[in-house]
């Protein structure tokens, strides 16, 4: 049986368009678009870094409840 994927030539055209793009940039462009990509992706990591601390408390609360019975 012989499987069919869906084209995706397209997709790997502009991957590659853009990896050489940003080889063009020089370092100092590079550097500026790591910032703003920090400052946009920091709410997303605050997000999971407090879901990740949720997650630690729980299991605590969990202990310190079990110790009391």
């Amino acid at each position: 049986m012989t499987r069919i994927y869906p084209d995706i030539s397209d997709i790997l055209a502009r991957k590659a368009e853009g990896r050489k793009n940003l080889a063009q940039r020089s370092f100092a462009e590079k550097i500026v678009w790591l910032e703003k990509f920090r400052e946009e992706m920091k709410p997303f990591k605050d997000a999971r870094e407090a879901r990740r601390a949720e997650q630690e408390r729980v299991p605590e609360l969990e202990a310190a409840s079990d110790a009391k019975v």
